[in-house]
C-alpha cells in the first residue's frame, strides 16, 4: 500500500521506486558522458535494450521476452538507436526469416565506454557509501533476484484498453 505521494505507508520510497531511480541516475550519468565526448544522448529504454544485447546480436524478440515488454516495444526502441547509428539490423543467418540486432562500430564503441564509464560510477558509489556499504548492496541485490514468484503471465495486458468497460 502506498500514500499519494508514492511513498510506502511506512513513509520510506518504495524499493521499486528507489531501483528505477538508481538506473535513471546511471542513464544520466552515461548520457552526460556521451554527450560531453560528442554522442547523442539515448532514452532509459534505449539504454535499457542495449543492456540486453548480446555479443554477436540478438534477435528482437529474445530481448522483448527478456525485458517483459513487447516486441513492438523493443522494435520502436531499436530504430531510435539505428537512427543515430547506434545499432544495424541485418538477416539472422541461422534463421530465414529473424532479424539480428548489432551494434555499430559507433554502437560497440559507446557500448566499451559505457562499461568504462560503469566501473568509475560504482566507484563513485565506493566514495559515497564506502567500499563495505557498496559490497553489501551489491550482495543483497544479488541475492534478491531469484526465481519471480508471480506468475508474469498475469500481469500482462489483455488485447482490450486498459480503460475499456466491458473488461
Amino acid at each position: 500500500m502506498s500514500g499519494s505521494d508514492g511513498t510506502a505507508v511506512s513513509g520510506a520510497q518504495p524499493l521499486a521506486v528507489l531501483l528505477r531511480e538508481g538506473f535513471r541516475w546511471f542513464t544520466e550519468q552515461l548520457n552526460d558522458q556521451a554527450a560531453d565526448a560528442g554522442a547523442v544522448r539515448i532514452s532509459a529504454g534505449a539504454a535499457m535494450v542495449m543492456s540486453y544485447l548480446r555479443t554477436g546480436g540478438s534477435r528482437p524478440a529474445e530481448i522483448a521476452r527478456q525485458m517483459g515488454v513487447s516486441r513492438q516495444h523493443v522494435h520502436a526502441v531499436v530504430r531510435e538507436l539505428v537512427d543515430v547509428g547506434v545499432l544495424t539490423l541485418a538477416p539472422d543467418p541461422s534463421s530465414g526469416r529473424d532479424i539480428l540486432i548489432t551494434t555499430t562500430v559507433v554502437g560497440e564503441q559507446r557500448r566499451l565506454n559505457a562499461l568504462d564509464q560503469l566501473a568509475g560510477l560504482e566507484a563513485e558509489i565506493a566514495d559515497r557509501l564506502g567500499p563495505d556499504d557498496l559490497a553489501h548492496l551489491r550482495d543483497l541485490l544479488t541475492r534478491a533476484w531469484g526465481a519471480p514468484t508471480v506468475d508474469r503471465q498475469r500481469f500482462r495486458r489483455s488485447p482490450r484498453s486498459i480503460g475499456d468497460a466491458s473488461s
